[in-house]
């Protein structure tokens, strides 16, 4: 509201050189090193501590981790400042890194956020996902679009693609899991009727 359709982009170097430059005297820029760093931090969050295993109880089945002793309101509230700061973090680095701070910078990128999500095997239902698979998602996705704006291929093609991706991601799992169930219930069938 206070922007407009207006952009600051009048940052002093020091600022915007935090998200150009290149992590010492390698050739990888800071931002990848602040997203691999954050990578490995919420891997051992998610894998090896009792926060992590209540998220993944939480997102299972809500219900029962209350009546397993997890607090749910208290560590949903704590997620949800995580991804605030998360978010926050993520918006400064992007300002930075393209020097230009506009009120609908973020526009867009909701369907590559869930699509890469999901594609990278977090189950939309909860309970289920790892940091590898977001990564690995987000690592094809990255090459995508990096590919098509190279190649001139138009910003709506683009979004097929990420929408298309988004669809897959979502029934792909859940025809696997009928197809799986119908399978079980064909051999459980078998066993009772065999001799």
């Amino acid at each position: 509201m206070l922007l407009g359709d207006q952009a600051v982009a009048d940052f002093p170097p020091a600022y915007t050189a935090f998200g150009m430059d290149t992590l010492g005297s390698t050739f990888i820029p800071l931002p990848f090193a602040i997203v691999i760093a954050g990578a490995i931090v919420f891997t051992v969050l998610l894998q090896s501590t009792a926060f992590g295993r209540s998220l993944y109880a939480i997102g299972a089945n809500p219900t029962a981790a209350a009546f397993s002793g997890i607090e749910v309101a208290k560590i949903r509230l704590r997620l949800f400042v995580l991804s605030g700061a998360m978010s926050a973090l993520a918006g400064v680095v992007y300002t930075l890194r393209f020097t230009s701070a506009r009120g609908d910078n973020g526009e867009g990128f909701e369907l590559s956020v869930i699509a890469a999500v999901l594609f990278g095997g977090v189950s939309i239902f909860g309970g289920r996902g790892s940091m590898i698979g977001v990564l690995l998602s987000l690592l094809i996705i990255g090459v995508l679009k990096n590919a098509f704006t190279l190649d001139d291929v138009s910003s709506e093609t683009l979004t097929i693609v990420t929408g298309v991706l988004l669809l897959a991601s979502v029934l792909i799992p859940n025809l696997v899991a009928r197809w799986r169930a119908a399978r079980d219930r064909r051999f459980i069938a078998k066993s009772a009727t065999a001799p």
